[in-house]
């Protein structure tokens, strides 16, 4: 099966993207794929087909990383819009991780800055558990 996933800065590549460090020593970029599902989505599959975890993931946006702490117990990715009432609007890019049922998430956005918030774990289709925990959390990969 072809997941589709980017091991290498290519076209498809945008310039803020997360990126994911697998346990097989894999690295892999956030790609935009038209009529492909969310590159998080297709990452949620390969890890659960291969029996991967992510060790760690990055948020790269505007000349800045964010790196989160590495083996967690899971970890998470999502994407929140903004409008203001001026009609300005953009998509802060989030990640985060997962470390016993509680989340610690780093909401970054090029223009307005970034935010951390503390939550209970959001779950799939936004956390992508460890290998050795997807059996125990039901609907653990969406």
């Amino acid at each position: 099966m072809d997941y589709k996933l980017s091991r290498k800065v290519d076209a498809s590549v945008p310039r803020n993207r997360w990126v994911a460090s697998l346990s097989n020593g894999e690295t892999i970029y956030e790609n935009e794929i038209e009529g492909e599902p969310p590159a998080w989505a297709r990452l949620a599959r390969y890890v659960e087909d291969k029996n991967l975890s992510i060790t760690n993931l990055r948020l790269q946006i505007a000349n800045t990383e964010v790196k989160l702490p590495a083996g967690r117990q899971g970890y998470i990715q999502k994407k929140v819009a903004w409008l203001l009432s001026n009609g300005v609007h953009g998509v802060r890019k989030c990640i985060g991780y997962v470390q016993d049922g509680l989340a610690l998430i780093y909401e970054v956005d090029e223009y307005r800055g970034s935010k951390t918030s503390r939550t209970v774990d959001p779950g799939a289709p936004q956390t992508i558990y460890r290998a050795d925990l997807r059996k125990r959390i039901p609907n653990a990969v969406a």
